[in-house]
């Protein structure tokens, strides 16, 4: 069973260096080229992908559409692949919220966000989604999805410590990078791990 994590697009936020969380923040003009290409790299995957589910979010139901096209899949919304929920600080810039909350920041996402919620939280919710979806061994499904979203399910997955993995940015994924987890023999294999190699071929000015 093959499973790729996909970060959506940029967005204005993205750019900005705000944050998201459950805001429907749409892709910017940089945003919807990654996607094209995103969309390019996956039609021509070795495995043909047999499920593509997204996050009901804007950003992804727009990285995932050029997908659905390219893949000739229906496209499968799940409000439990939201970004972490992340409350009262939604839409403010990581300085903001230092200056408001610096000793919570320090401790987040491992602790909820005001009105949000937690990683483990957030695991549980994705987790939840993507156990009942009775995948086969031989399916390949694509998950468009966000950023923390990605990093706990690495870390659940592939037995990584969160609060290390987050303190060293590891498995990072730039807007559009994948990540391809391979369930075999009762273990897992991550290759490629945040990969946007798709991107170096994005025309000149795109954006």
């Amino acid at each position: 069973m093959l499973i790729t994590l996909v970060r959506h697009g940029q967005t204005a936020h993205n750019a900005a260096g705000r944050f998201q969380g459950w805001a429907d923040i749409p892709l910017n003009d940089l945003g919807r080229a990654q996607a094209a290409a995103l969309a390019r790299r996956l039609a021509a995957h070795p495995v043909r992908p047999t499920h593509l589910l997204s996050s009901d979010l804007g950003r992804a139901l727009q990285t995932a559409a050029p997908l659905a096209g390219a893949l000739g899949l229906p496209l499968q919304p799940r409000a439990e692949l939201r970004e972490i929920h992340i409350g009262a600080w939604e839409g403010l810039t990581f300085a903001e919220i230092e200056a408001q909350d610096a000793a919570r920041f320090r401790q987040w996402p491992q602790v909820a966000a005001p009105q949000g919620e937690s990683v483990a939280d957030l695991t549980r919710r994705v987790g939840a989604a993507l156990a009942g979806l009775g995948l086969q061994p031989t399916d390949h499904a694509v998950v468009v999805t966000h950023g923390v979203v990605i990093t706990a399910l690495l870390c659940e997955w592939l037995g990584w410590d969160f609060g290390d993995a987050w303190a060293e940015r590891r498995g990072m994924h730039h807007n559009t990078a994948l990540s391809s987890l391979r369930w075999a023999a009762g273990a897992v294999q991550c290759e490629p791990l945040a990969c946007a190699a798709h991107l170096e071929r994005l025309p000149v000015g795109a954006g």
